[in-house]
């Protein structure tokens, strides 16, 4: 009898030792040497901080999770540029090798973890136009983990077309049967909702060729951001907020057309229909929202700007020419990148 309690005691023993080594993240980030940063958990609607990261003099970082990184959306942010990780929960040793100067990009590498190296080649692919939307969505089909299939769901833009509202369903079937009790299923299922019913076209009153009409309202900081303060640039004039699922989910799309364009005259001048500044600030930091043109009244759905240009959901975008001119107005589901692109060329 004590030989089996004995037995017994010893197998509890090794089952509570299981998985103590956690899981260690490590590697090296050219120009992050002597730089402070941070691993963020991402969900949809708020990061969680888990741990602090301090670079050495040679850019070598390494942390340890004690209980492990669970399936999961993570990033090691490092100021406003950050390093996006996939988990599917069984990652021990996950190493990254990247240069702080091109983050923007994601141009970086990491082992140890395979749903971030697909994520990387993804993103890559979709960055230089390498693959077409069908190829695409068969990837993140076909894609293991549920969750990077969200992920990368909601960084193509595309996606949030009415054409597809049966292949994001699948993604949120996915994420219901692998992950029913996760925070990240219940988000992304409102997302999905969000996107069901479209935003309706912007009245006619604000049209492609006329002046674009004046906003001009005050930054988190309380001053004053005048729209035609950016006249002789590029504008992409981005109606959205905090609250906003689908506006959330379309915001690393407009960071990465930001940093893309940013070097040949492109601003974003991003109007929140948020009600309090807390939330926006918040969601501004949360997001990477690099650019500082952002301005709100706070006054929700009552917003000044928004009622100015007919706005009746959001995300809504408009491109604005350098001579102050509507140049594009962007369609539920569309994206409005190409026409940057001539633009700015």
């Amino acid at each position: 009898m004590q030989k089996f309690i004995f037995l017994l005691l010893s197998l509890i023993v090794l089952s509570n030792c299981k998985n103590t080594n956690g899981t260690t993240v490590s590697g090296t980030v050219k120009g992050a040497q002597q730089l402070e940063g941070t691993l963020d958990e991402t969900m949809l609607r708020q990061n969680l901080t888990l741990s602090k990261i301090k670079f050495e003099n040679d850019g070598k970082f390494s942390i340890n999770i004690p209980e492990g990184l669970k399936a999961g959306l993570y990033r090691i942010k490092i100021g406003a540029k950050q390093i996006n990780l996939i988990s599917d929960g069984t990652e021990k040793n996950v190493v990254v090798t990247a240069d702080l100067a091109t983050l923007e990009k994601v141009n970086y590498s990491v082992e140890g973890s395979e749903d971030t190296k697909t994520y990387i080649n993804t993103f890559n692919e979709v960055f230089n136009q390498q693959k077409k939307i069908p190829e695409l969505q068969k990837i993140i089909e076909d894609a293991k983990n549920p969750m990077l299939s969200m992920l990368m769901m909601m960084q193509i833009q595309a996606f949030a077309g009415p054409e597809y509202v049966d292949f994001r369903k699948k993604i949120a079937d996915r994420m219901a049967a692998a992950y029913p009790n996760s925070s990240y299923t219940t988000d992304f299922n409102q997302i999905v909702k969000g996107l069901e019913k479209p935003a309706e076209p912007v009245a006619s009153s604000i049209a492609v060729g006329q002046s674009a009409p004046e906003i001009a309202l005050p930054n988190p900081s309380g001053k004053i951001m005048k729209l035609s303060d950016l006249k002789g640039k590029v504008v992409l004039l981005d109606f959205w907020a905090s609250w906003c699922g689908p506006c959330r989910a379309s915001n690393p799309s407009v960071v990465r057309m930001y940093n893309k364009f940013k070097g040949k005259g492109f601003e974003v001048y991003s109007v929140s229909l948020d009600k309090t500044k807390e939330a926006w600030k918040t969601a501004i930091q949360q997001d990477g929202l690099i650019w500082q043109n952002h301005v709100s009244d706070l006054k929700y759905w009552q917003s000044e700007a928004a009622g100015l240009y007919n706005v009746s959901a959001i995300p809504q975008q408009f491109l604005i020419d350098r001579n102050g001119k509507i140049a594009s107005i962007a369609q539920p589901g569309s994206s409005i990148e190409q026409q940057i692109e001539k633009l700015v060329n």
